[in-house]
């Protein structure tokens, strides 16, 4: 009996550590709230209201908290992944939009759109302890991997800025295409939406060398697979996602979603790609490894979730 429980105590924590449930947080910009979302039960576990206008999100696995930017009333919104509460509201002067977390999670680094700057919050005090003036209306954040740098797409001058993570010194500034606003980075490759030229724009972030592939209309966000074989672009004025083949650097087929999507993001765990949809009010899940549109879950008003906001439990 003893033997038989202890087989069915590692059968059991087996079964723990290859099964996986992944949470969607979707910043919900029309109805002032966020929704959480269970992928695989396609369930609306909750919603709860949050700022006013909320845009990008970030989530902080050290300390079980994700950061909500409201670009409609100057604020952060802390959300404990716990209790599903939030927890504080930062006030800050600005536009906050873009926001990403440190590489080692003891910071977020918010764009405030307005003004130029991105602001630094510690995520233990929760306080705002630095702003930093960076190119004209800052978008899309996100780190490395490495603990080195913070990329920022510019919006209004074309260009991606890249940040030391230790200091936030500027590095390097890279001129891309017309209106870069999503970023994202795997390994060497960070890759740049550019919303007119209707392009993402992908540079090797060790030679700093630049190549532009055409995809759909008005692109908003891009993400890629762990291995960096396919790239992934919203293209909010087509309604779907263009597959990018990285090898042969070109587009090679247009999976259908909902109306407007936006965020994307990506759970390489259980083979999923997600995408907010501002105009359906929901978001679509699609078959990573056959890159089909499997099934679409409604939520709140006006759906963007700007920046990673998957959590895998």
């Amino acid at each position: 009996m003893i033997f038989k429980n202890f087989l069915l105590l590692i059968f059991c924590m087996a079964f723990s550590a290859c099964s996986s449930t992944p949470i969607a947080y979707i910043t919900n910009q029309g109805s002032n709230t966020i929704s959480i979302i269970d992928i695989k039960k396609r369930k609306v576990k909750q919603e709860i209201y949050v700022g006013k206008g909320p845009v990008g999100i970030a989530i902080s696995y050290k300390q079980s908290y994700a950061f909500i930017s409201n670009a409609n009333d100057s604020s952060v919104s802390v959300l404990d992944l716990h209790r599903n509460e939030i927890i504080k509201t930062i006030h800050v002067n600005g536009t906050p939009v873009g926001i990403t977390k440190s590489t080692n999670e003891e910071y977020i680094y918010v764009s405030d759109w307005f003004n130029s700057e991105i602001f630094m919050i510690e995520t233990k005090s929760l306080a705002v302890i630095k702003r930093v003036a960076v190119g004209k209306s800052p978008s899309g954040m996100i780190c490395d991997t490495e603990g080195k740098y913070l990329f920022i797409s510019n919006r209004d001058e074309n260009t991606v800025e890249i940040y030391s993570q230790s200091d936030l010194s500027l590095v390097k500034k890279i001129k891309v295409g017309n209106h870069p606003y999503g970023v994202f980075v795997k390994k060497d490759l960070l890759f740049v939406v550019n919303v007119l030229d209707d392009s993402i724009s992908i540079i090797n972030t060790k030679s700093l060398k630049i190549e532009t592939i055409k995809v759909g209309d008005h692109p908003y966000g891009v993400v890629s697979d762990k291995n960096n074989q396919y790239a992934f672009v919203t293209n909010t004025q087509d309604d779907n996602v263009s597959v990018i083949d990285l090898k042969t650097s070109k587009e090679i087929r247009k999976i259908k979603v909902g109306g407007n999507p936006e965020g994307i993001d990506i759970d390489d765990k259980d083979n999923l790609l997600i995408t907010s949809n501002w105009r359906s009010d929901s978001i679509s899940i699609i078959d990573l490894a056959k890159q089909e549109y499997l099934y679409e879950i409604k939520t709140g008003k006006q759906s963007r979730s700007f920046g990673q906001f998957i959590k895998i439990d």
